[in-house]
């Protein structure tokens, strides 16, 4: 490690030892009333209000708003009711649970499958053909019931004195509800065969993680507020933020006020560096500049100055007319990025695994034998047992859906490895917009690298459907992966001791079954309450969603000239793979070496886009405070980076009890991409 890396602070170095080994039967409970509670509210905000959207990425602020709720609650009962007050192990369950289940909300995932398993019957018509292509291959039994009663309200609306038609929903809710949970139970296993790992040789850096013990240390001793409050830098940084949207806010009613678009979405600032050239956003997203600070500077470098090498590459690629494939299936420039940073996801995948061999054969052992390993309470042949009885059920289900099972082995395979990647480097990084590469958010799962490889001349009608609806984004979300990302977290905040390990998976399922049952019930009650017509947001969209993702289906069915396997993609892919080999061996190498290969795989995936100037913003800021003080200042200067993610959060929950207040049907974006 270089002088200037990231000091590699262990994220549970500051939680008190007085704080007790169990998790409490209260803060169990109480995260499951805020899991239900926030996916109520979450639903209501984005889908009837229109104010909100919570669910932008795998760290949702739908999470975080109930979490800063929790600690401005503890704070009132620490100072007028101390033998009521949690502990900050409770307090830290229960950020867990919620992270775990929210990214299951709202556009994170459950208004688009409550649309994608009603949309077929509702917009069906002779113009879009959809009854004559896609209805003989669609998987009726795991869609609602198609009787007019039940899908005509969803959208339209109850007539007065109807009552909501639920045992029509009871078959889609069983079967994509079971597939999910053997997802979920899958990243649990991975979880808990790579822990050991990540924490003990890697060292990875739980930025999330270090967030939240910064917020809860303090409240099992004598002090009324966490530490961190009584600095004055945490509030400056506060204050930078939660001032500006304050201000804003007060524009709400004095329209005379000009706007201060300092923290604006991605449209509101861009540089156009020549034609054909990407727009480059100047984004300020607090969130980001505050959670990446504790980002080691190697990656954050990566980041920033490799997207500004795609975006040369997409220009130059642009301007030349160049592009690869074969004649009538050529890739565009943002493809032909794709699938070279895809080349490079599977490299840094398949090394992760390598590097865990020496650990993956203790467990191999231990699951024989059926002896754990010293000091380790995870119990290794029932986590494999799990994962391969998950794997089993998922490609069956895949299968059962149309897909032939060879084309479901290799698409579980893509999700493994997009999901894999997107968990274990949102807790290296702390960047919470790491999408899998993909030219569209539907084929962040792989569907899009598939078709493309194996060639849709080689797939029929029932194969096209059902890659067509798992890469969808009702299946188990999109580019946002629900519960994966928080699953290393989990274990780490929580597992710090072996009798308390062995309950961790159970909790985990908990909180994300109950998120399921609260935000799929939430969504078909306000659809049918208000019609799904009049709701915001894309998923009940007759142009978007769903709607496009029947459309595209249609499309690759009726397409005349079928793909066929491309050599020349494969060569990029490859390529893609190679430079990441190549990134990684002299990161190995060369200790000065500044670009790590994380970069590469995400380099044109919308985190970057949108947010490469917040991530250049964080690594000037970090290596200016390392050169000038070094580790001492850059531990000194870490206040300042909470608390503009807490000004930012604190910011946004003002705004909402603004709008649920005054403007309910009406209300503010604050919180966009």
């Amino acid at each position: 490690m270089s002088s200037l890396d990231t000091p590699k602070i262990n994220p549970t170095e500051n939680i008190e030892t007085s704080r007790p080994a169990l998790i409490t039967l209260r803060s169990v409970f109480l995260g499951v009333v805020t899991i239900v509670a926030l996916h109520i509210y979450t639903n209501h905000a984005g889908l009837v209000m229109g104010s909100s959207a919570l669910v932008k990425s795998q760290y949702p602020m739908a999470m975080l708003i109930p979490f800063f709720l929790w600690l401005f609650v503890n704070i009132v009962l620490k100072a007028f009711f101390p033998s009521a007050v949690l502990s900050g192990r409770e307090l830290l369950v229960i950020y867990c649970m919620s992270w775990v289940s929210s990214g299951i909300a709202l556009e994170g995932w459950a208004a688009y499958w409550s649309t994608i398993v009603s949309t077929p019957t509702y917009y069906a018509s002779p113009e879009n053909q959809w009854q004559e292509v896609l209805f003989s291959a669609i998987p009726w039994w795991a869609f609602t019931d198609t009787d007019t009663g039940v899908i005509r309200p969803f959208f339209d609306g109850l007539s007065p004195g109807m009552a909501i038609p639920w045992i029509g929903w009871i078959k889609p809710i069983f079967w994509w509800g079971t597939v999910s949970i053997a997802l979920f139970t899958a990243g649990v296993c991975l979880c808990m065969l790579f822990q050991r790992q990540w924490e003990d040789a890697e060292r990875l850096t739980y930025p999330l993680g270090q967030f939240a013990i910064y917020l809860t240390s303090g409240f099992d001793g004598h002090d009324r507020v966490p530490a961190i409050f009584k600095k004055k830098i945490f509030w400056a940084g506060f204050f930078a933020v939660f001032g500006v949207i304050l201000y804003n806010i007060a524009g709400y009613f004095l329209h005379e006020l000009p706007p201060l678009g300092i923290y604006g979405g991605i449209g509101s600032k861009q540089i156009e560096i020549a034609k054909g050239y990407p727009f480059i956003p100047i984004r300020i997203l607090p969130s980001v500049v505050g959670l990446t600070y504790f980002c080691d500077l190697d990656i954050l470098f990566s980041f920033w100055f490799i997207r500004l090498l795609a975006t040369l590459k997409l220009g130059m690629m642009n301007r030349t007319g160049f592009s690869v494939g074969m004649a009538g299936q050529q890739a565009r420039p943002e493809q032909i990025i794709e699938i070279e940073s895809h080349g490079a996801m599977v490299l840094l995948v398949i090394w992760s695994v390598w590097a865990t061999r020496e650990h993956l054969h203790q467990v191999w052992q231990s699951a024989r034998t059926g002896n754990r390993i010293a000091g380790d309470g995870r119990r290794y042949r029932a986590v494999l047992i799990a994962f391969f009885a998950a794997t089993i059920y998922i490609i069956g289900w895949m299968h059962a859906i149309g897909m032939a099972y060879p084309i479901a082995v290799l698409h579980t395979l893509l999700l493994y490895i997009a999901y894999f990647t997107v968990a274990k480097f949102t807790a290296a990084t702390g960047f919470t917009h790491l999408f899998p590469p993909t030219t569209n958010p539907y084929g962040a799962k792989g569907g899009e690298l598939l078709t493309s490889f194996v060639g849709t001349a080689h797939l029929d009608r029932k194969d096209l459907v059902g890659i067509g609806l798992v890469n969808s984004c009702g299946f188990f979300g999109n580019a946002r992966v629900p519960a994966w990302p928080a699953l290393p977290h989990h274990f780490k905040l929580l597992g710090g001791q072996t009798r308390t390990f062995s309950r961790l998976p159970g909790l985990a399922l908990l909180a994300f079954v109950v998120g399921i049952a609260a935000s799929f019930v939430s969504i078909i009650y306000i659809a049918y309450h208000y019609g799904g017509q009049n709701l915001h947001l894309a998923p009940f969209s007759s142009s978007t969603g769903p709607v496009g993702s029947y459309n595209a289906m249609r499309s690759d069915i009726l397409h005349v000239d079928r793909t066929v396997f491309d050599p020349s993609k494969m060569i990029v892919w490859l390529i893609g793979g190679l430079e990441a080999g190549l990134l990684l061996l002299l990161r190995n190498r060369l200790p000065w070496w500044p670009i790590h290969p994380l970069g590469l795989v995400f380099q044109d995936t919308r985190g970057l886009r949108f947010y490469s100037f917040s991530l250049f913003l964080t690594w000037a800021a970090k290596l200016i405070l390392l050169r000038i003080g070094g580790i001492a200042l850059y531990r000194r200067a870490a206040p300042f980076f909470i608390g503009i993610t807490v000004g930012y959060v604190a910011g946004i929950v003002a705004s909402s009890i603004v709008d649920l207040i005054w403007f309910p049907e009406g209300g503010h974006w604050v919180h966009t991409w």
